[in-house]
């Protein structure tokens, strides 16, 4: 796989179905392992049609094609009550094609956004199965050793960009 084949573009409503199941996907054969069943079935059933439409309204979000169909998606959010501070939300890839440097390329997309570009801070709520991952990317731990929320089972990272 090459990696410069990849192709980003904004979501578009009518692909929520495909993205929803890869966000699905990722956490039936990825994240399942890091929680207790009661705590995955609700964070599962929290990924639903309506609010990956609102994200894709109201955000940076965007999908990551490869062979013409789209094997991840990720984007960025920004908090008009945090000056200078973006935040990555949802970001997925096709467990068929973990581990060949997507996740990678598309945080370093994602830290080309235009609100990136513009913040200060970045901030991504990462999973117990993806926090190694944002670290070794150069995120750094709000709370260490990390401390993963009940309401969403993450824990908050961050990178200064300035």
């Amino acid at each position: 796989m090459n990696i410069d084949e990849l192709y980003y573009r904004r979501a578009e409503i009518k692909n929520v179905q495909i993205m929803l199941n890869i966000i699905h996907r990722c956490m039936k054969e990825v994240n399942y392992k890091d929680y207790e069943y009661e705590q995955f079935q609700k964070y599962l059933v929290s990924f639903t049609t309506e609010w990956l439409e609102d994200i894709i309204l109201t955000r940076h979000y965007y999908e990551v094609w490869y062979n013409n169909k789209i094997i991840a998606c990720g984007g960025v959010s920004r908090d008009s009550s945090q000056e200078k501070q973006s935040y990555f939300t949802a970001i997925f890839v096709n467990p068929d094609y973990r581990g060949k440097g997507i996740g990678r390329a598309l945080i370093k997309f994602l830290e080309q956004d235009e609100w990136c570009l513009d913040s200060n801070i970045i901030e991504v709520p990462s999973s117990k199965s993806s926090h190694e991952f944002y670290h070794k990317l150069g995120y750094e731990y709000r709370e260490y050793p990390p401390v993963f929320q009940e309401s969403d089972g993450s824990t908050i990272m961050f990178k200064y960009t300035k």
